[in-house]
């Protein structure tokens, strides 16, 4: 009976039940002001929340007060130790003016419960981004890309255009007129990214500082990605305790953006069979079947595997090693 009782006071221990400050808690932020924006330009905020519990939190739906805003669920599941996030698109094409709205996010796993986030932005109508966004896409590691963007603006004649600022040093704006008649002006943005960029996603965000005494900035959100030449996945092998001379399998993918030859497959550490394709790709998937050598038994051992290439820039590529050697009498 004891026993019955035990298991029972365990389990209610174990089982959470999160109210609803409990769930806001977990947000990094439940407040967001986009400022003032241009209409039509594509703007879009993040809530982001941790799940520090041992049970998963699960979103069920999000709803918003106001058109204005469109929310959407980007994770539903969460799992402990994992992140969840809300995406919030203020709908700057079809409002303008000053706008808030209230975001309701709905979970229901591990208990029932309802939040709020709250968004609000002033979106001007006498000035229009064309597009809405300084849009790179993909950008090869070392190289630079320059794009252009309009500036149309309605309103008092004597408006201009003063500064361009980024808070990034490999992004350069440079404004020129283009028109100016019965108070319509337009003005071009020549957007660069130079090679300096580091690799990996870009979102930032380009600021537009005006002769208005009102509305002085308007932001513009620019983004990229910048590619390298070629990438390795996985970057590491941690593979464990493993034994002396005994298989073990493992898929590398290796991309590009152009073309390439993979020649030859080394290690050190392992004896490895590989079958290389002969033809030029941008995405090999190449399976190795891996056999360590006689190393020092029970020690951490730390690697790499080495891919040769036909790319004169990146002629070897490797993927790092971590394994703990065991001999055949523990095995």
């Amino acid at each position: 009976m004891r026993s019955l009782v035990a298991a029972a006071i365990f389990i209610a221990a174990s089982s959470t039940s999160l109210s609803a400050n409990q769930l806001a808690g977990l947000f990094k932020t439940t407040n967001h002001d986009f400022g003032t924006v241009a209409r039509a330009a594509k703007t879009e905020f993040r809530f982001t929340f941790d799940n520090p519990y041992n049970q998963t939190i699960h979103v069920r739906s999000v709803r918003t007060s106001c058109g204005c805003t469109s929310p959407s669920v980007e994770t539903e599941t969460v799992p402990p130790g994992g992140r969840g996030s809300i995406l919030a698109k203020f709908n700057t094409g079809t409002h303008t003016g000053s706008k808030a709205a209230t975001l309701t996010v709905t979970f229901d796993k591990p208990s029932f419960s309802e939040i709020q986030l709250h968004v609000k932005g002033y979106i001007r109508s006498d000035v229009v981004f064309q597009p809405g966004e300084a849009t790179f896409g993909d950008i090869l590691q070392g190289t630079s890309k320059s794009i252009e963007v309009g500036v149309d603006y309605a309103g008092k004649p004597a408006w201009q255009i003063n500064n361009v600022t980024t808070s990034d040093s490999f992004v350069t704006v440079v404004p020129t007129e283009v028109t100016r008649q019965n108070g319509r002006i337009r003005y071009s943005l020549a957007v660069s990214i130079s090679g300096d960029a580091p690799v990996g996603p870009l979102e930032s965000e380009i600021i537009v500082h005006t002769n208005d005494r009102n509305l002085t900035t308007v932001p513009l959100r620019l983004v990229a990605n910048i590619a390298p030449e070629v990438s390795v996945s996985p970057q590491t092998l941690s593979l464990g305790d493993i034994v002396e001379g005994e298989p073990i399998k493992q898929l590398i993918v290796l991309k590009g953006l152009q073309p390439f030859l993979i020649k030859s497959v080394e290690s050190n550490e392992f004896e490895i069979e590989a079958k290389l394709n002969e033809e030029t790709k941008t995405l090999h998937a190449l399976p190795l079947i891996i056999r360590p050598k006689a190393q020092d038994f029970g020690k951490e051992i730390k690697g790499k595997i080495t891919f040769s290439t036909d790319l004169p820039d990146r002629p070897q590529l490797d993927v790092g090693t971590v394994f703990r050697l065991k001999s055949t009498i523990e095995k």
